[in-house]
């Protein structure tokens, strides 16, 4: 498989994004134009991208939106289905447990934990919360790709540490506090507040 910039890839998810919206509306065919004019990329970055993968579409016509959406799938996670574990079923837990873009075909989160004994054994949204010292064996089982920290920045440090010890390698971060973690683990983190400011300080400028 060829190796795409991590530029282009991020794109390729706005476009998958976008073509489900059009699949959603009933639209089945697209152009490059009219993803242009959705996403605000250029039409002809947009054909540049998807010339990489295998040839769909057709001059003049343009593309069956459900073949292109599935194409771009396919090329980016090789038929797998990302499943997702949560830690803390707090205020934001929940509702990323609520989340629908979390109950997809491709995307899945299939377990959570917390601490709170009111919380554990329950099912949010379909989802099953765990107690925290039982992560190394729930993941390994639910074969879980990614982790999400939704904990208290007190509590983010320990979370992340079982993170690693059930052998995830990506973690996405929500607690307003940085990790330490191996050089082999990839963390992304998101901070609404600095996300905010930085939002208000560009504006300024």
């Amino acid at each position: 498989m060829k190796k795409l910039p991590r530029k282009t890839i991020t794109r390729v998810l706005l476009y998958i994004r976008t073509l489900e919206g059009l699949l959603k509306e009933k639209r089945y065919l697209v152009s490059s134009r009219q993803l242009s004019e959705i996403t605000g990329l250029s039409d002809v970055k947009i054909r540049k991208d998807i010339s990489n993968f295998k040839s769909v579409g057709k001059p003049r016509v343009g593309y069956k939106t459900a073949d292109l959406k599935k194409t771009l799938e396919n090329y980016l996670l090789q038929n797998h289905t990302v499943h997702l574990v949560l830690f803390g079923v707090g205020n934001l837990g929940s509702a990323i447990l609520k989340y629908p873009g979390f109950h997809q075909k491709k995307i899945k989160l299939v377990a959570a934990f917390d601490v709170d004994r009111n919380k554990i054994g329950k099912k949010v949204n379909g989802v099953r919360v765990y107690p925290l010292e039982r992560a190394p064996e729930v993941i390994k089982r639910c074969r879980a790709d990614i982790g999400i920290i939704a904990v208290p920045k007190e509590r983010c440090q320990e979370v992340a540490d079982y993170i690693v010890l059930s052998g995830i390698h990506r973690i996405l971060n929500f607690a307003p506090h940085s990790i330490n973690v191996p050089e082999k683990v990839q963390v992304r983190s998101i901070d609404f507040t600095l996300r905010i400011l930085s939002l208000f300080c560009d504006a300024q400028s």
